[in-house]
């Protein structure tokens, strides 16, 4: 009697402490789920190399933030549309976000940004190597032919000179064809991002051809670009802060880096 007593009582705490355990199970998980199990959809246009359908994990940008999200069991979906497009829909929560944005003040009231940028955009001028070009004020600009994609913003300064007619700019649809405008010398200058810029040239021509270009030493600007998600979305501060430790968990341990260094050397667009 008196083991059976004893085994009873045994019994009964061993079911508590499962009990207990269970409970705690559920509560972390029913706490956890709404954030860990779901699949963000961010929206972008191909901005080759940074971020493309074409290339492994996206590119470097997609790696990036694939990889930050994923410490935290955080899955990552892409969608391919144009940046005006992708803006509005994260804006109105049809998407979760999109990214490699600059901060605006006509932006944050809509987004939480992220507290580090994914990366520094410096925009120079590219140039024939023949084509003899230097300058240091908006004013030295005042006799080139300038191209420059419909819709790309270069900068404040940039469009305020080229909508008082102080720099002559043509809007042009692609950036193809503002290099190829370039090549037949119907264009100076070309402003964009020094990656994105030498990544449009060899993707574009033939290896002598791309030989042909260069750039301006003098940068037009520097500034960060931001992951953006969605104000719409109750869970969107909750994940800037995950994206945020994730993305410093990269950077700390060197493979921020090793994909950039990867980026720049070519190596990651085979």
């Amino acid at each position: 009697m008196h083991f059976y007593v004893h085994l009873v009582i045994k019994t009964t705490k061993l079911c508590r402490s499962i009990t207990r355990l269970f409970m705690f199970f559920w509560l972390f998980t029913s706490t956890a789920t709404p954030v860990l199990a779901k699949t963000l959809v961010l929206g972008a246009e191909e901005w080759y190399p940074y971020i493309s359908p074409e290339l492994e994990d996206k590119g470097f940008t997609g790696r990036v933030i694939k990889e930050a999200f994923a410490l935290s069991q955080i899955n990552v979906e892409f969608r391919f549309m144009p940046w005006a497009r992708a803006l509005k829909m994260a804006q109105e929560g049809t998407i979760d976000g999109t990214f490699l944005w600059y901060k605006t003040p006509e932006r944050e009231p809509f987004f939480y940004f992220s507290e580090q940028p994914l990366t520094e955009m410096t925009v120079v001028f590219f140039h024939l190597k023949k084509f003899d070009f230097t300058w240091k004020t908006f004013d030295d600009l005042k006799k080139y032919r300038i191209g420059a994609a419909i819709g790309y913003h270069i900068s404040d300064q940039f469009d305020e000179y080229a909508k008082a007619g102080k720099i002559n700019v043509k809007r042009i649809k692609s950036d193809t064809q503002i290099l190829k405008m370039l090549i037949r010398n119907r264009l100076d200058l070309f402003p964009q991002d020094i990656l994105v810029g030498y990544g449009q040239i060899y993707k574009t021509f033939p290896r002598h051809i791309a030989m042909l270009f260069t750039n301006s030493a003098k940068p037009l600007t520097s500034r960060p670009a931001y992951l953006l998600l969605s104000k719409q979305s109750p869970d969107s501060q909750e994940l800037i802060k995950l994206f945020d430790k994730g993305l410093h968990t990269l950077k700390q341990n060197g493979q921020y880096d090793a994909y950039f260094d990867e980026l720049i050397s070519g190596s990651s667009l085979q």
